[in-house]
């Protein structure tokens, strides 16, 4: 079996696993055409990967500074809300404590450019000033690194090329979920608005049997089941489709909008039509159920506290409830909180719609990037689109 080297090519899984807050976090990147002759890594990481082969697995301790810049104090400073500025025609946002923004957001800083997409942090706020903290958003935690080599092979020749750091790419994001010292304001006080929002029965009137996410990605949300159901046997499928991406021989019953998406759902035993926005209380019983899963639609709910409160009541005590979603959703149906976040400022999000809830223990995240998309003459954004639809779990169990 060929080992990887400098005259190998290689596809590998990065798994980058950490804790904070009492949540777990695992984030995923799939580098393909891994080349040590030419890429990136961190000092001692390359002897880590020479000589691993396909099936493997190596974990690897980082401490902070490791794979991002370390905490630098004097990134941290205070600015007047003057000068926090969007660009001219854009709509107004007003800084929030705990929320993450572009870096060129801030006019009249040293070295800050207006085209600069690296994200701060607000931290502390008053009426005058601004408390923003400019390092990377994982720069001063501990983490393990997990490598598994999928495939290598030799090369058949050596033209050079772009120089890919892989690590930077696992680490960019994943620190946007990590909770504010002082709590992250989502504003959870009140129910979330759908600005462009239409009646949802009559939106869902209408059958919408489409796939929300590419295959790749289908098949990913369908691991992340087959890895936290086994020994469930009473599943609930929450604000479901014509499709519920379960495992073979995986059943559920399923609650939704759409009465004839739902009986096209092989998944499904059964099927009750209710809408959750008009009425968050479920029609179930309580500790009905031992799972409770919900796939690309928790971005919908607009009273989300009064809906995992419910989830909790018809769960059995240590039931599982998991949120699975990912960059896709119709856009008049979505909250509008959920529209301006970044992907993994909504994985921060439902993680506190679990925490709020009050209802909740053993908080776990998950995000899933970087796998190639699969060729599919239905999937209208291939090949303009090279990578797989991303996929972000969170989950819990019941107190």
């Amino acid at each position: 079996m060929t080992a990887i080297s400098t005259d190998t090519l290689a596809n590998i899984l990065f798994r980058l696993q950490w804790e904070e807050h009492g949540v777990r976090h695992e984030d995923s990147f799939y580098a393909q055409n891994v080349n040590l002759w030419r890429d990136v890594f961190p000092a001692g990481l390359e002897k880590e990967i020479l000589g691993m082969k396909a099936g493997e697995s190596r974990q690897i301790d980082l401490e902070p500074g490791a794979h991002v810049p370390v905490r630098d104090m004097r990134k941290v400073m205070t600015v007047t809300r003057k000068a926090f500025k969007v660009a001219a025609g854009q709509p107004v946002i007003v800084p929030i404590q705990g929320r993450f923004y572009p870096q060129g957001m801030l006019r009249g800083v040293p070295g800050i450019y207006p085209q600069n997409i690296q994200p701060f942090r607000v931290i502390n706020m008053d009426e005058e000033t601004l408390t923003v903290d400019l390092n990377h958003p994982m720069a001063d935690l501990e983490s393990r690194l997990e490598i598994d080599p999928l495939a290598v092979w030799p090369k058949t020749a050596e033209f050079g090329g772009q120089c890919q750091d892989w690590i930077c790419a696992l680490a960019d994001g994943p620190g946007l979920k990590r909770r504010d010292r002082k709590g992250t304001d989502f504003g959870l006080g009140a129910p979330l608005d759908k600005p462009l929002g239409v009646n949802d029965a009559a939106f869902y009137a209408t059958p919408r049997k489409v796939a929300h996410v590419d295959s790749q990605a289908r098949e990913n949300i369908a691991k992340v089941y087959a890895r936290l159901l086994p020994g469930r046997k009473r599943v609930l499928d929450l604000m479901a489709g014509w499709q519920s991406h379960l495992p073979d021989g995986v059943t559920a019953t399923g609650l939704g909008m759409n009465a004839e998406e739902m009986s096209e759902n092989p998944a499904l035993s059964s099927h009750v039509v209710h809408d959750l926005n008009a009425e968050p209380a479920l029609p179930f019983a309580d500790r009905a159920f031992d799972a409770v899963i919900c796939s690309l639609s928790v971005e919908y709910l607009t009273r989300p506290l009064d809906v995992f409160r419910e989830i909790a009541r018809v769960l059995e005590p240590g039931g599982l409830c998991v949120m699975v979603f990912s960059h896709r959703w119709f856009p008049d149906q979505a909250v509008r909180i959920w529209t301006e976040l970044h992907e993994f400022e909504r994985a921060g999000l439902v993680t506190e719609y679990f925490r709020e809830s009050g209802l909740f223990k053993d908080l776990s995240t998950l995000s899933e990037r970087g796998w190639p998309r699969p060729m599919d003459a239905r999937d209208r954004y291939y090949p303009m689109i090279q990578h797989s639809d991303p996929v972000h779990a969170v989950w819990g169990l019941t107190t």
